[in-house]
């Protein structure tokens, strides 16, 4: 059986890490004159041909600067407000830019986000690397599924025990890391087996945590590069948890290809993703998770509607969503039969 959850869910733990955020997101729009820029409204591509920031970079901190109600959007577009004219405006009496100079010297996320909206930063050394490349080595592959796993089992027995997977029969965890969604909703549904599927290091970590869930009978692995090689057949349900965020539109619309040309007609694809609203501007959560996402991978979070685009693009149909669990929510599609 799975664990019983908490008596609180883990949102606490999320607003104190991803609040690690907000800080160095006024401080990079300081030092890079975002307040300055925006004393003309304009939506984010125009700000972007405006300065010749990075369109992803600025869509993460003009979200977070919203949140933190720096700035109002209006019919799309950006525009200053009372509190960023009276605070973040150079010609201010009351100006707090001298201040931020100084923190964003002790922050060390500064100069990352910095040089992310620049456009500049280069994503060497950064974990997304290996799934990219295709080979992460043991010792990384431990590190990065254990971190991998402490901010998942929650959410993982959450939507396990809140999400209907009573239909289906053999499901694929692509890109699973420790396996505790397929082990957690094969938990819940006696009659399911699972498959994680990654690369060897990383299927290697995750057979001890199957091990230690004790459903390694109906649990296993299968190495397989996603970008590379065949996926395998078979499968009625692929579950994607904290993959699509990781990667480019472009890059997301040929998983969900992959997804579709290999699952079994009637079979449902199934992304856990927190959502941004449908304007893309909040809640500060996902947002923040967004700016993270900026930093260390490919990626953003998604709106409903930029889901349903990829997946409809593939081939899926009934594409929905539903909370599942705290920020998270369970989005689904199926193939035609």
């Amino acid at each position: 059986m799975n664990p019983e959850l908490p008596a609180v869910d883990d949102t606490p733990v999320w607003d104190a890490w991803l609040g690690l955020y907000q800080t160095p997101a006024i401080s990079v729009a300081l030092e890079l004159e975002i307040f300055e820029s925006l004393q003309q409204p304009a939506d984010t591509e125009a700000l972007a041909s405006r300065t010749g920031y990075s369109l992803r970079g600025l869509r993460a901190l003009l979200g977070m600067l919203k949140c933190l109600r720096f700035v109002d959007r209006r019919e799309g577009r950006w525009q200053l407000n009372h509190a960023s004219r009276a605070y973040m405006l150079k010609e201010s009496p009351f100006f707090w830019g001298p201040f931020f100079s100084y923190m964003a010297s002790s922050l060390p996320l500064h100069d990352l986000l910095r040089d992310n909206v620049r456009g500049v930063a280069t994503g060497e050394g950064r974990p997304v690397q290996g799934w990219e490349e295709g080979e992460i080595d043991e010792a990384l592959a431990r590190r990065l599924t254990d971190f991998m796993h402490c901010h998942s089992i929650a959410p993982a027995v959450g939507l396990a025990k809140s999400c209907d997977f009573s239909g289906v029969g053999r499901l694929l965890d692509v890109g699973g890391g420790s396996g505790c969604y397929a082990f957690s909703i094969a938990l819940e549904n006696p009659g399911l087996r699972a498959t994680v599927m990654d690369l060897p290091t990383i299927c290697k970590v995750a057979e001890d945590y199957i091990a230690a869930a004790g459903v390694a009978d109906r649990v296993d692995t299968t190495v397989v590069d996603m970008f590379r090689e065949d996926w395998p057949a078979g499968y009625d349900c692929h579950f994607f948890a904290n993959v699509f965020h990781d990667w480019s539109l472009e890059t997301c619309a040929g998983l969900a290809r992959s997804s579709f040309d290999a699952l079994e007609p009637g079979g449902r694809i199934c992304l856990q993703e927190m959502l941004l609203d449908d304007g893309g501007d909040g809640p500060i959560q996902p947002v923040a998770f967004s700016v993270l996402m900026c930093l260390g991978t490919k990626g953003q979070q998604f709106a409903l509607a930029e889901l349903r685009e990829i997946l409809e693009g593939a081939g899926f149909r009934d594409v929905g969503a539903q909370r599942s669990y705290a920020y998270y929510s369970l989005v689904t599609g199926t193939k035609p039969a």
